[in-house]
C-alpha cells in the first residue's frame, strides 16, 4: 500500500503541475486580460487537500468495507467545505475578478474530483487485491 501512495502522490503533484502550468501558460498567451494574481494559490490548494486526501485513504486498508465507504463520503464532504472556505476568502476578501477566479476554481475542482476517483479505485482494487492474496 505504501508504494500506492507514493504512486498516487507523483500522479497527483504531475497533474496538478501540468494543470497549473498549463493554464498559466494558456491565461498569459491568450488571456492575459483575464490573468489574476491568485492564480497559482488554485492548484497549490487543490494539490494540498489532494495529499492529505491520498494520505487517509492509505489507512483505510486497515477499515472495513462500511467504514471506507463512509470515510470516502466524510473526505468529499471536507473538500467542498475546504473549497467553500478558500472561496468565501476570495470572494469577500479580495473581491477583485470574481467571475474568472470562479471559473478557474471550478475547472480545477471537477479536475480535483475526476483524480480523486481514480485514486479511490485504485485503493479499493489494492484493498481487494490484498484480501484475495491473504
Amino acid at each position: 500500500m505504501k508504494k500506492l501512495k507514493q504512486h498516487l502522490i507523483i500522479l497527483h503533484t504531475a497533474a496538478l503541475l501540468l494543470s497549473g502550468w498549463g493554464g498559466w501558460w494558456l491565461m498569459q498567451a491568450f488571456f492575459p486580460v483575464y490573468y489574476f494574481a491568485w492564480y497559482p494559490y488554485i492548484p497549490a490548494f487543490f494539490l494540498f487537500v489532494g495529499i492529505i486526501f491520498i494520505s487517509v485513504l492509505d489507512n483505510v486498508k486497515r477499515m472495513n468495507p462500511r467504514k471506507s465507504v463512509n470515510l470516502y463520503m466524510l473526505l468529499r464532504f471536507s473538500k467542498v467545505l475546504a473549497s467553500l472556505i478558500f472561496a468565501g476568502i476570495y470572494f469577500f476578501a479580495v473581491k477583485v475578478q470574481l467571475r474568472e477566479f470562479g471559473i478557474v476554481f471550478i475547472s480545477f475542482y471537477l479536475l480535483y474530483l475526476t483524480l480523486e476517483t481514480y485514486y479511490f479505485y485504485l485503493t479499493e482494487n489494492e484493498i481487494k487485491k490484498n484480501k484475495v492474496n491473504e
